[in-house]
């Protein structure tokens, strides 16, 4: 018995088909244990979530990458609202399954992506958004890689700060949900250090008179 060849339009489908299924392939990467996670998972109030992001002004040319995703509720209601591409990355290879599912269940797979991986590893440079909520040594620590994302992107930090930056803005806010307050601090790149009382920066240097 033979086959016949498929017409113009099977072909197409095939296609079609295939590239609808490729962010299903994408998320599906295997997951395996790395290390004991630094945190355990608390994720952000929904409410607080909404307020990080309209902090951070983001647009549907954004890319947000949430360090530490854990349940992917950042990047999802950042892709449903704003339509924001996502990428959402954990060491926790239980919380990358349960982010994968919520993805999937939110049907926003066409935007964002999860993936497991130490977030001390990754570059960052692409991202325009960064949302963060992370004890303060871990904000410390990721420092060398927020300065280096391309200029004018934006990183709201929730309840901790970064260490030696000035903010652009800080906002207290009393969350429906837990009722207790939280602080939210948003910075813009490049990031200004807190120069010490009789010390120049850089930028105070370049805007110098030449003598």
């Amino acid at each position: 018995m033979s086959l016949l060849a498929p017409t113009l339009i099977q072909r197409i489908c095939i296609m079609l088909f295939l590239a609808l299924q490729a962010p299903n392939i994408l998320n599906a990467e295997e997951v395996r244990w790395i290390r004991t996670p630094d945190v355990v998972y608390v994720g952000t109030p929904y409410d607080l979530i909404s307020k990080m992001l309209k902090m951070a002004q983001v647009k549907k040319s954004d890319r947000v990458y949430d360090l530490g995703c854990g349940d992917a509720r950042m990047l999802i209601l950042a892709a449903q609202k704003y339509g924001s591409k996502g990428k959402g990355y954990d060491i926790d290879p239980e919380r990358v399954k349960i982010s994968r599912e919520n993805v999937a269940r939110n049907k926003v797979e066409h935007l964002v992506r999860i993936h497991q991986a130490d977030i001390f590893t990754l570059d960052l440079k692409e991202a325009d958004v960064i949302p963060l909520y992370l004890l303060p040594e871990m904000n410390t620590k990721l420092l060398p890689q927020l300065e280096k994302l391309k200029p004018g992107s934006r990183i709201v930090c929730h309840q901790y700060q970064l260490e030696g930056i000035i903010p652009d803005d800080t906002v207290t806010v009393t969350s429906y949900e837990d009722h207790a307050v939280h602080t939210l601090y948003l910075y813009t790149t490049p990031l200004k250090r807190n120069v010490a009382s009789g010390e120049r920066s850089d930028a105070s240097i370049k805007a110098g008179s030449r003598n």
